[in-house]
């Protein structure tokens, strides 16, 4: 019996790790400017490269005006996920950045970060005059929180407390109830507490509609049939109450009927 001496497959190599792929599968956003999503962007792709040892080049410069190749080979590699991951838009605008990847990483933040002030004053102001008109509780405060974290891409964060307030700021007179128990509670609740809360308050006033309408559809149709039924008893009672005169012949003893007689008859 001949033994199988084939040696087992040798391990991975880093260089393995680095096989081109589509960039989504990593990074499922594109970076776009009119979203302001460069937080959840870079927090994203920060993540994959540290995951693959490759963070440090979008942190740091190189070490080194001559870096090695296979530095570059990386560096390389890194540019091309980047630009794969931008809104067709915004690559034609960084497309021939000159540099490293850390030079187009950070012209992508400054892009983001330009006129932020102006751009964080009228997001603030937005947020806090949101109403929820037509929108469900879900979409309502799902708005909200997008509107927060652009803020806090701009670098104006919203505390927790004042995303509660803008919520219930912005609630109509259907919530009057729940409004009032979240206003008066100490301390107020977290942002997704007050969420939760207004998601089972919406259900419950939604529930209790239903079951409404209902009840008015299924009541609705036999007062038909009693207002039916009481009018056919009325004609039949007033057809049997009403008055009838005696028989004169029979009054007279003269009529054929005899004792049978009581009313007035054709003879």
């Amino acid at each position: 019996m001949t033994n199988d001496s084939t040696p087992p497959p040798p391990p991975p190599t880093s260089d393995d790790k680095l096989i081109p792929f589509s960039i989504t599968n990593k990074v499922p956003i594109k970076l776009n400017l009119e979203k302001h999503n460069y937080t959840s962007w870079s927090s994203f792709f920060i993540i994959h490269l540290g995951s693959i040892g490759l963070k440090s080049h979008v942190e740091k410069s190189a070490s080194s005006s001559t870096p090695d190749p296979e530095w570059c080979k990386h560096d390389d590699l890194i540019k091309m996920w980047i630009l794969g991951s931008l809104c067709d838009s915004l690559q034609e605008q960084v497309v021939s950045t000159p540099g490293n990847a850390k030079d187009l990483w950070d012209h992508l933040e400054k892009l983001f970060h330009d006129n932020k002030d102006a751009r964080a004053i009228n997001f603030d102001n937005e947020l806090r005059s949101i109403k929820i008109g037509s929108m469900s509780i879900n979409e309502y405060c799902t708005k909200i929180k997008s509107m927060a974290d652009r803020l806090k891409n701009l670098g104006s964060s919203v505390s927790e407390k004042n995303l509660v307030i803008y919520a219930v700021n912005g609630l109509d007179s259907r919530f009057a109830t729940i409004v009032k128990i979240i206003r008066h509670s100490e301390p107020l609740p977290t942002f997704e507490t007050a969420r939760n809360t207004l998601l089972l308050e919406e259900s419950t006033l939604l529930e209790a509609v239903t079951n409404s309408s209902t009840f008015n559809s299924s009541s609705s149709s036999p007062t038909v049939l009693v207002s039916t039924k009481t009018e056919h008893k009325g004609t039949t009672s007033s057809n049997f109450n009403k008055p009838q005169s005696l028989c004169n012949h029979f009054n007279k003893g003269q009529c054929k009927f005899g004792d049978r007689c009581r009313f007035i008859h054709d003879h």
